[in-house]
């Protein structure tokens, strides 16, 4: 089955992980993404075997500039899993 957690530690300052599981090979994407829905970072965007994974994530933009405090939103999609959890910079 898909699985997302909640990143740990949530706040965080300025590294976090998010923990996710599938069932399948499977192409997966996740993106973080400020509360105007502007992308700010990809963080995964490749194939994985099934099983468990974690990403870190650094709190910085695609560009690597740090981001100011505040609630960010991550999203997770592979095949026709998606998910969407609230995460919290503090700094």
């Amino acid at each position: 089955t898909y699985s997302v957690s909640q990143n740990y530690p949530n706040p965080f300052n300025p590294i976090t992980s998010i923990s996710y599981e599938i069932p399948k090979e499977s192409f997966v994407t996740i993106s973080v993404y400020n509360l105007l829905g502007q992308k700010v970072a990809d963080l995964v965007s490749n194939l994985h075997q099934a099983g468990y994974h974690n990403v870190m994530w650094n709190s910085m933009d695609a560009s690597g500039k740090p981001l100011s405090s505040g609630v960010y939103i991550y999203t997770i999609q592979a095949d026709d899993f998606r998910a969407v959890k609230k995460m919290v910079l503090t700094k």
